[in-house]
């Protein structure tokens, strides 16, 4: 049985995102990763909710899923830290302009809104939050499967 499609897409976002010139093959799929110096510039990449919406009347049902990704651009402060962000940010958006591959078949990300914020919890690190969202569709008792 394969992993349910919100893994399958978090890979797919992790594998999209590697190599990226600023932040290279720093890219976690974690939201809980630290952000020590050694993982900075980086990238944490993770999902904050979905939505179904039945498609049938019966059981199993055909959904229609909406999933919210984020991907946090991470860099530590200096007086280039926003440059630093900007260029980041440009390159996920390009990176995921044309989506992602899942069992052979396209699945679109929309970019919908970011948002600034500083995390100051060890040392002072700048986050710009990417917000994406994912639709697809899966029965109710195939999570691992798109149809």
């Amino acid at each position: 049985m394969a992993n349910h499609l919100h893994r399958q897409i978090r890979e797919a976002l992790e594998t999209a995102l590697t190599g990226l010139t600023t932040t290279g093959s720093r890219v976690y799929a974690n939201r809980l990763q630290p952000m020590a110096d050694a993982n900075l510039p980086g990238l944490r990449v993770f999902m904050d909710s979905e939505e179904a919406e039945g498609l049938t009347v019966h059981t199993p049902q055909a959904q229609s899923r909406r999933v919210l990704i984020t991907v946090e651009c991470c860099a530590k402060s200096s007086t280039a830290l926003d440059d630093t962000l900007d260029g980041s940010s440009k390159e996920v958006e390009i990176a995921l302009a044309s989506g992602v591959t899942l069992s052979g078949k396209n699945i679109p990300i929309f970019y919908v809104g970011m948002e600034f914020d500083d995390d100051l919890a060890d040392k002072p690190v700048g986050v710009k939050r990417l917000r994406f969202s994912v639709n697809f569709m899966a029965m109710s008792n195939a999570p691992d499967v798109l149809i």
